[in-house]
């Protein structure tokens, strides 16, 4: 192989991703800022790579939907406390199993 393809091979190895390390890019890019490199690697990337790009699709779906989830829960202020009754009715269920189970 000549210089020239090599150093274009070289070159080509250092800018684009593989499918692994674009979705981990993607998946990272949810949480944080991606650094301007790899922003351009990814855009990059996902030019070529139409899994990849359904992957990013698929995966911001998902992130909205469980981001609405949380928002919805924290909107509902639930109570994870038992009522004093059901402690009560709990604690007598757990007897009757135990008084059972000695018979």
């Amino acid at each position: 192989m000549s210089q020239l393809k090599k150093t274009i091979v070289k070159g080509m190895n250092r800018v684009m991703l593989d499918c692994d390390t674009a979705t981990l890019l993607i998946t990272k890019n949810e949480f944080t800022s991606l650094s301007c490199i790899e922003q351009i690697k990814l855009r990059m990337h996902l030019l070529s790579c139409k899994y990849c790009r359904r992957f990013k699709k698929q995966s911001t779906v998902i992130s909205l939907h469980v981001h609405q989830i949380n928002v919805d829960l924290s909107n509902a202020k639930l109570h994870m406390h038992l009522s004093d009754e059901q402690k009560k009715r709990m604690k007598n269920k757990i007897n009757l199993t135990k008084s059972q189970e000695n018979l």
